[in-house]
């Protein structure tokens, strides 16, 4: 079965409530993590079936580049990479929450 990435964009600034939002539309927790290589605080899911859940800043690195540059004018991204369609609707329902693209490998 093909692997589904997707992202969705908000332009609210705070990701501890994005992240809050997105948890309880799936009935799941996201722990807070720290990374340099994704622009520091993070909130991240990965259920039973392997579905991950990260929510980040699109912040922009030493060069000056945004972590998604075409999507600068949104504040916080939503990934949820090796999920399916549905989980994917959930997630677009909440408020705020723009889909912005999907790839299948």
């Amino acid at each position: 079965m093909p692997a589904r990435f997707a992202l969705l964009g908000t332009k609210q600034t705070n990701i501890a409530d994005v992240a809050r939002s997105v948890g309880d539309a799936l009935g799941r927790t996201l722990s807070l993590r720290e990374s340099s290589y994704r622009g520091g605080e993070y909130f991240f899911n990965r259920d039973s079936d392997g579905t991950e859940l990260s929510v980040e800043q699109n912040v922009r690195d030493e060069e000056g580049q945004y972590v998604e540059p075409e999507y600068s004018h949104y504040r916080v991204l939503v990934y949820v990479n090796y999920g399916n369609s549905a989980i994917e609707r959930k997630v677009a329902d909440i408020p705020g929450l723009h889909f912005l693209r999907v790839e299948t490998v």
